[in-house]
């Protein structure tokens, strides 16, 4: 019982007051008390639940909590696995620029329908890789997760797999609120990746986008130009783009979002980037003239960076046609060269970890560019001290670090485990381990920067000799590789450097004769008179290269020994997923992906063939025919040319049987000038010869209609 209290004249209006709020009191406790007897009243996590979606404590909560029940609520849960996915991205010429793969792809989902409770979803990568199926690129690999030590131990482990994987995305949705705001918690683990590129494969891939990006805007109806001309490929606006891209989903950019938690884990990035290689004549005329004009326009420097686009260009078909623009030209070469060629640079990104967060999409997206942007900036220094132009000296540094650090550790982990199985010879081991792993990183860092100023001034030097086909043809030789790859050593370095250094004796020689001939033929006396002066420059100027190519590639073997183990070596590890694409015809069709068809192209182009449309071909065990749209080729085993005919020259083709041989008899349509008047191969399979003569006779009858 409440206590009673006697209160005067004056203050009974007050009392009367107190009295009557006292009343509600205790008729709102006993109110409580009965139904929370009776079960009525929601609990303490309910209540909660019920203020946060704001529908009331009691009887609103109780009335919704009603409703919902109700109505059915079905829960799914879904778990898909998947060997793998490939994406083939074949451009406009049509070639093969490049595939994408997705290995070991696991994804699972649970939620109900009426979203009352949580969902929950879980994205696992476990190896991507993006293969640059570019000709003459330096690295057939662009992208593709960083191995790790337990990686190259493994002998028996699958191809394109990894203790870790190399992406997994969660995302966990809180049950659905009645203002329409999303929430979630999202976790993003990246691997640590390699990325090798070349300016090239960029533009190219670029450029691929943005005809895409240019169909899907036509189809829907808005209009963008790509802007394109014989002289030019104007840089693209990508600030624009973007926004025209995202001017129909504006609404849902600006839903509002929170953010329980947002972690993103920190990642590195080993950046390699090389200048493109100058194509053949044979490879230009398969990738068409867009394509070799824009590798021949990065290899000369003539690139555009849009102001505050974010984009690249390349000026096509520009000549240098004064002494100043030559000048101009030569300098603007070994420049882009300077400032773009690096090898092995370490970029570190931060981590992102967000709690309690109400934002939306572009502010998550604008928050996020800036955070990664600022790592970027960050490594600027590390990307200046990994240029080729001055030797790496950040990777030289990293190297002996590494280096003086084994020499320490080792030792240490030798001596703990003599102490435990109490034999010291843990101790010799682990010192010997120490002092080898020091001796190679110092001697294969330096050995290593060294090659890379040698091949820099190399290169300088053979833009200098102003003989453009000098140079090309100087690209296209056999390099070897300066990262400790597979097979190269003191021996093949030393062998390689000879060969050029002669050849770099006799183009200087030679051009001394040559090139006065040719200039006389093309501009007369004043042609000749440029001769005369190109080729005294050459014969200065291309031995010296000839001896620098000799030091940088016997330095490459010197570093190749001394790092044979080396674990990110990148021919140890990267290999592209399968050889390019074949199409078939002089049309290029595109047929499902055959990897006999593409490795008998692969073969082609790299062969007397290469140029030519792929046809078919026939694999004879021990040898093998390979059909284009002009010519048949037969190799031996050992890639030697066997027979090669035009299809015009071929009347008809035979099956015959000799001293127990099956021959394959082309007869010819005219005579030789030896006097034959058929040609003979010997194949080891009847069923395989009568197949290759019904193909060929095939391709003889299309020919003639």
């Amino acid at each position: 019982p409440m206590p009673t209290f006697r209160a005067d004249d004056s203050n009974s209006s007050v009392e009367a007051g107190k009295s009557s709020r006292e009343k509600t009191f205790l008729s709102s406790c006993a109110e409580t008390s009965f139904s929370l007897k009776n079960g009525e009243l929601l609990t303490e996590s309910e209540a909660a639940r019920a203020a946060f979606f704001g529908t009331g404590v009691c009887k609103h909560a109780a009335e919704d909590s009603a409703v919902a029940s109700s109505a059915a609520s079905d829960e799914y849960s879904c778990e898909l696995l998947f060997s793998g996915f490939a994406f083939s991205f074949v451009d406009s010429s049509p070639a093969e620029l490049a595939v994408l793969s997705l290995h070991d792809v696991k994804v699972d989902a649970t939620w109900d329908s009426q979203r009352k409770g949580y969902a929950k979803s879980t994205v696992v990568v476990g190896w991507l890789q993006l293969d640059n199926h570019c000709p003459g690129a330096l690295y057939p690999v662009a992208l593709c997760p960083r191995p790790r030590k337990a990686d190259f131990d493994d002998s028996e482990k699958k191809p394109f797999t990894a203790e870790k994987p190399f992406l997994e995305l969660q995302l966990d949705f809180s049950p659905r609120h009645r203002t329409g705001i999303q929430c979630l918690s999202a976790g993003v683990a990246l691997r640590d990746a390699f990325i090798f590129i070349d300016l090239a494969f960029i533009m190219r891939v670029q450029r691929y986008l943005l005809r895409i990006q240019d169909h899907m805007m036509a189809s829907t109806g808005k209009s963008h130009v790509f802007v394109d001309s014989q002289g030019s490929w104007d840089p693209p606006n990508i600030d624009e783009l973007i926004k025209k891209m995202t001017s129909t989903t504006i609404e849902v950019g600006n839903k509002s979002i929170f953010l329980q938690r947002l972690t993103i884990l920190p990642c590195k990035v080993k950046l390699s980037v090389a200048p493109a290689q100058a194509l053949t004549k044979y490879q230009e005329m398969f990738e068409g003239e867009e394509a070799a004009a824009i590798h021949a326009a990065v290899r000369k420097g003539d690139i555009l960076v849009g102001e505050g686009s974010g984009g690249l260009g390349v000026k096509i078909g520009g000549k240098n046609r004064t002494a100043l623009a030559v000048m101009q030209g030569m300098l603007k070469s070994i420049l882009v060269d300077a400032l773009i060629r690096c090898d092995g640079a370490s970029l570190n990104f931060d981590g992102v970890a967000l709690f309690n967060q109400l934002s939306n999409g572009q502010q998550l997206a604008t928050y996020l560019g800036a955070h990664y942007l600022a790592s970027l900036i960050a490594n600027v220094p590390s990307l200046i001290g990994s240029l080729a132009a001055f030797g790496n000296p950040v990777g030289l540094m990293r190297g002996v670090g590494e280096g003086v650090s084994d020499f320490v550790n080792e030792p240490v982990k030798g001596f703990k485990r003599s102490i435990e199985e109490m034999d010291p010879t843990f101790v010799v081991s682990g010192v010997a381990r120490g002092a080898g792993s020091l001796g190679r990183h110092t001697v294969g860092g330096f050995a290593g920067s060294a090659a890379m100023l040698t091949e820099t001034a190399a290169k300088n030097m053979a833009v200098l000799t102003l003989d453009r086909k000098y140079a090309q043809k100087r690209d296209r030789l056999m390099k070897l590789k300066a990262n400790g790859g597979k097979g190269v050593n003191i021996v093949r370095g030393f062998e390689s450097g000879v060969q050029k250094l002669v050849h770099g004796i006799l183009e200087g020689v030679k051009g001394v004769v040559s090139k006065p001939i040719r200039g006389a033929e093309r501009d007369g006396f004043e042609g000749f008179a440029k001769g005369i002066g190109k080729g005294l420059l050459g014969l200065l100027v291309k031995p010296v290269i000839g001896t620098t190519d000799f030091l940088t590639d016997s330095l490459i073997g010197i570093k190749g020994a001394v790092e044979s183990t080396d674990s990110e070596s990148y021919l140890n590890v990267h290999n592209q997923i399968r050889p390019r694409r074949a199409l078939y015809g002089r049309d290029r069709v595109i047929r499902p992906y055959r990897i006999d068809d593409a490795s008998a192209a692969t073969i082609q182009a790299r062969s007397c063939l290469g140029g030519e449309e792929y046809y078919d071909h026939v694999d004879m065990v021990k040898q093998v025919a390979l059909m284009s749209v002009n010519q048949l080729l037969i190799l031996s085993e050992d890639g030697e040319e066997v027979l090669r005919l035009y299809f015009q020259q071929i009347k008809k083709v035979e099956v015959d049987y000799r001293d127990g041989s099956c021959l394959l008899v082309f007869y010819l349509n005219e005579t030789k000038q030896d006097g034959t008047e058929r040609e003979e191969v010997k194949c080891e399979d009847e069923k395989l010869a009568k197949l290759l003569c019904d193909k060929l006779m095939e391709v003889i009858s299309a020919i003639e209609l």
